[in-house]
């Protein structure tokens, strides 16, 4: 009868001692000085803000919530150059056929604004019972971006057909959706900072 009681005493000092390992390492990542790298900004509704710098990739992503649909936001993503934007967004939607899926990196028409554009389809990830359908808007500029966007408050993007992509197919539930400008050009220019300090910090880091 006295077993039990004697192997709890032994796990006892154990279990303590895991427990002040995982303490330990909790409050050194607490206390930990920041990476210089990286920055991220807190989401506000209807706001332009830094979503995450993955500086070991030489990426900065700025975004901002749908109106339309809340959780597609559009994506502007910072290349190395501080100066090159890839446009990107989401449109979620309901189950789709595994045939449809897998035509990844097939041409859309859209509606941009006013503008006939067309966007490709890079590919469709899925999270439970839903799916995104990724829409990549192409490169850019910073500089064409804050002039282009001079005096219009709202980004308007609905998805059409084209030859085999047909939007009522991909998309149960919205076609369009729309963005805000507001905080745009500040975003834009807080990440050109950003990365070009940390690329100076690059440089120096490589001098030393």
């Amino acid at each position: 009868m006295n077993k039990p009681y004697k192997e709890n005493t032994i796990l006892f000092p154990l279990f303590v001692l895991l427990t002040l390992l995982c303490l330990f390492i909790m409050l050194a990542q607490a206390f930990a000085e920041p990476d210089d790298n990286f920055i991220f900004e807190e989401r506000k509704d209807n706001q332009w803000t830094i979503d995450k710098a993955m500086m070991p990739n030489d990426v900065l992503v700025l975004s901002v919530n749908g109106q339309v649909t809340h959780g597609d936001r559009l994506q502007y993503r910072m290349m190395n150059n501080c100066n090159s934007i890839n446009i990107l967004t989401t449109f979620i939607t309901g189950d789709i056929s595994t045939k449809i899926k897998a035509k990844d990196n097939q041409l859309a028409n859209a509606k941009y604004n006013e503008e006939d554009i067309r966007v490709s389809i890079p590919f469709v990830t899925n999270s439970g019972p839903f799916h995104f359908v990724w829409v990549d808007l192409g490169w850019s500029s910073v500089g064409k971006i804050k002039n282009y966007y001079q005096g219009v408050d709202t980004i308007k993007l609905t998805l059409q057909d084209r030859n085999a992509f047909k939007v009522d197919k991909f998309l149960t539930i919205n076609k369009t959706n729309s963005w805000t400008t507001q905080g745009m050009a500040e975003a834009l220019d807080r990440a050109v900072q950003h990365c070009k300090d940390s690329q100076s910090t690059k440089v120096t880091s490589n001098d030393e």
